[in-house]
This record gives C-alpha cells, sequence and structure tokens, in this order.
C-alpha cells in the first residue's frame, strides 16, 4: 500500500499524522508550482497561439502563394487576419518561426506594399533565397 497515512509495507513506517500529512501535502505542492513552470513547457513558442512572437528580417527568401490565404498578425490560424492575399502574390519572407503547435510558419512582406504579417510555410511555394529563424 502506498497511500499517504497507510502503513506501507516495504518500510514498515506508521502512518503519518494529519499534521505531517498537510507539510507533506504543502511541500509536494510547492515543489511543484515551483518547477512546474519549467517541465513540459513550450520552449521556444509563445505560451499561447495569439501570444506577440518576435520577428526580424534577416533573410531573402521569396515565395509565392499557392492559393488565396488570410495573413495572420501572429503565427497561428486562429489569430486576427491582416488581409487576404491571392494566389501567385510575391511574399518576401523575413524568418520562420515553430509556432504553438510546432507547425512552420514564416513572418514577411507582401512585395510591393509594406503590408506584413505571418503565413503557414504551407501557403507558399519557394522562389529563391534564404530563411533564417526568428
Amino acid at each position: 500500500m502506498t497511500a499517504i497515512g497507510r502503513k506501507t509495507e516495504q518500510t514498515g513506517s506508521k502512518p503519518l499524522r494529519p499534521a505531517r500529512k498537510l507539510t507533506t501535502l504543502l511541500g509536494a505542492t510547492a515543489l511543484l508550482v515551483g518547477f512546474g513552470a519549467t517541465v513540459g513547457a513550450p520552449t521556444a513558442s509563445a505560451a499561447a497561439p495569439c501570444d506577440y512572437v518576435a520577428y526580424t528580417n534577416n533573410s531573402s527568401a521569396v515565395e509565392k502563394f499557392k492559393g488565396t490565404y488570410n495573413l495572420k498578425t501572429r503565427p497561428a490560424a486562429e489569430c486576427d487576419n491582416v488581409i487576404s492575399v491571392p494566389a501567385g502574390t510575391t511574399f518576401y519572407s523575413w524568418c520562420y518561426h515553430w509556432n504553438y503547435y510546432k507547425n512552420l510558419w514564416v513572418y514577411g512582406r507582401i512585395a510591393g506594399t509594406d503590408i506584413r504579417g505571418w503565413t503557414s510555410v504551407a501557403n507558399l511555394e519557394y522562389q529563391g533565397g534564404d530563411v533564417n529563424f526568428c
């Protein structure tokens, strides 16, 4: 038996007293709270799908939209739209980022405009150049 307050067969220990049970429980909870933010938390990704993600123009990639897609404010489908972009539009990819869902997205600008935003790499057809991490 291993439940708190019951005698364990391995050690033969006495049942925990109520005060000791509470102290043990609070100590375990403090450890979980203290380390919980690092255990299992997403690493280089945002804490939520539409949280801000830093970007920089450090690439030279040129791509074209495969179809009509929405440019997004953040790297996830459920985030706000910037503008609907028609198929064949040239897009300058500034940098890439693995989003909250571990999908690859790029930030960039629509050619001939100052309209910028995020799109999934699945929406783009590579034309040339390099794209680097944001």
